[in-house]
């Protein structure tokens, strides 16, 4: 439009026989121009207002968590199953769950390299959910026998792993490049713009909450209309699950995105990147109101001169230039990866503690196995609704004021680490009379879900896609994602064995001191000035 004005301007201007000055004809030009601002500030916002379901690339990161997030908790429910068909050791269970998380590492860090390469976010994602697809299908439709059905199912396990692991950066950084859509290359994003990027990679992250609720509303049918007989075709239908999200990105991408240009699906355009602190919190001119707190607000900003900014023209450096010129990379790592890694540890560690803290509040199972592999189905179906919530809150505050505060992410992740740490040591101290109230017990422990899905599990998603300059945004959130990962493993290997060694209580008690020291982290190593230059794609 600014063209079709200008040419407008012009061939009218010469058709009047120039009779304006050089300044009148840049005046009147300016006049025009001015009038069409708001008919390009239309068509931006009816780009932006769109629903999410209006955004083939939105869809496509959504399902794809939702995929991610189902494909990693199923095998807390195969496994129950799997100890009453077929013989193994506590060992052989353990190396089924954390052959997936060892495969997460490394498709993270893989995915991450794979979004900054040729193939692009949307290229990457799609080639990671066909490797969720076969692998899926491969484990549950495999045969084996009491000597190599863990061993078999540690290695698909790893490959699903693999695939899962790489959605976590694709899936966040082609969600945050939606609100990117409608800046050319030489604009930044307003503070608008700023928080619908937020909100569309928090709306991302949420469907990880659906795709762990859903493992139990699946297993919970097949069940108990599946003959105690039968619990073979239970386990692999559970596991076999997994490739229907895969399956209905393959349906969409045929048959409803088929039309779609490639630059639309994937919406990733040459935009500047915003002035950052390093929790992805914009700071901006006086022109706009800042997303940022009063303490954040204090450090400043230092603009640029005009000949800061790359021409257009020039070609972008490559990965590791990009990576080695990331401004201030260490603390911006520390931020991300580092309570990323500490909170991945309270999470995986407590979704495996989780029946030790049922069977404490309820006491042992009955002797019937059906009975016990349904109760927890049950059990993860009940602490699931009391954390799905959390999602949705942080979804609802992030980027608005209440009681007088403005809930930046950051400031969300501090609340977030603050109640775990009060959860876990009110439940830690008070373990034994806890014991005797088991509602009250299951409330404050699901309360411990619910605020690390409204703060932590949520936003150490979000920063390394806000944080990251745009060349190597893939990469470093890939490599943040993995270090969590790292945690995961960590976590979901020592519960269980600090559990007996040091008691139940104790376990809760060190889940808060780890807490403080993630809400340390947060606050001294997300916050770096903004005066630094951010890397131009």
């Amino acid at each position: 439009k600014f063209c079709v004005l200008c040419i407008k301007n012009q061939s009218t201007m010469t058709e009047e026989g120039g009779g304006l000055s050089e300044a009148e004809q840049s005046a009147e030009l300016g006049r025009e121009i001015s009038s069409g601002d708001a008919d390009i500030v239309e068509d931006r916002t009816a780009i932006v207002a769109l629903s999410w379901w209006q955004k083939p690339a939105q869809v496509t990161a959504m399902v794809s968590n939702f995929s991610t997030s189902y494909n990693v908790v199923n095998i807390s429910l195969v496994l129950p199953i799997l100890e009453d068909l077929y013989e193994g050791t506590p060992e052989d269970a353990a190396a089924c769950a954390s052959s997936l998380l060892a495969g997460m590492i490394v498709g993270q860090v893989v995915g991450g390299a794979l979004g900054d390469s040729f193939l692009g976010r949307l290229g990457a994602l799609q080639l990671v959910m066909a490797i969720q697809i076969v692998v899926s299908i491969g484990s549950a439709v495999s045969l084996w026998d009491n000597k190599t059905i863990y061993i078999g199912l540690a290695i698909w396990r790893f490959f699903l792993g693999i695939g899962a692991g790489a959605v976590y950066p694709l899936a966040a950084t082609l969600s945050a490049a939606q609100a990117e859509t409608t800046r050319t290359s030489r604009e930044e994003l307003s503070p608008e713009d700023k928080v619908l990027q937020i909100k569309s990679v928090v709306l991302t992250f949420s469907m990880q909450g659906f795709g762990f609720l859903a493992v139990p509303l699946v297993a919970l049918p097949l069940l108990h209309l599946t003959p105690e007989t039968s619990l073979d075709i239970v386990w692999r239908l559970l596991l076999g699950f997994g490739c229907v999200p895969g399956l209905l990105l393959l349906f969409l991408q045929c048959h409803l995105y088929r039309s779609s240009r490639p630059a639309d699906l994937e919406a990733i355009p040459q935009a500047e990147p915003v002035h950052e602190d390093a929790i992805g919190e914009i700071i901006v001119d006086e022109r706009h109101e800042p997303l940022i707190s009063r303490e954040e607000e204090e450090e400043g900003s230092e603009e640029e001169l005009p000949g800061d900014t790359e021409s257009p023209s020039e070609s972008p450096p490559g990965l590791w230039a990009s990576i080695k010129n990331e401004p201030n990379l260490i603390q911006k790592l520390l931020g991300t990866a580092g309570t990323w890694f500490l909170f991945d540890v309270l999470f995986y560690g407590n979704t495996l503690f989780q029946p030790i803290v049922m069977e404490a509040a309820f006491g042992g199972h009955d002797s019937d196995e059906d009975d016990v592999i349904k109760k927890a189905a049950m059990d993860s179906l009940f602490l699931g609704l009391i954390a799905l919530p959390g999602y949705a809150v942080s979804a609802l505050v992030i980027g608005k004021r209440f009681c007088y505060i403005m809930q930046t992410p950051r400031y969300v992740q501090l609340q977030g680490f603050l109640a775990m740490a009060m959860l876990y040591a009110i439940i830690g101290a008070y373990w034994s009379y806890l014991k005797r109230i088991p509602a009250l017990l299951v409330i404050l422990y699901g309360m411990t879900f619910f605020f690390a899905n409204y703060g932590p599990n949520t936003t150490t998603f979000v920063f390394p896609s806000l944080v990251f300059s745009r060349d190597c945004r893939s990469t470093l959130n890939g490599i943040s994602a993995a270090a969590g990962k790292a945690g995961a493993l960590l976590g979901a290997t020592s519960f269980a064995p600090a559990a007996t060694a040091l008691g139940d209580d104790k376990v809760m008690l060190i889940c808060a001191g780890v807490s403080v020291v993630a809400f340390a982290l947060t606050k001294c190593f997300t916050r770096v000035p903004s005066s630094n230059h951010t890397h131009r794609s």
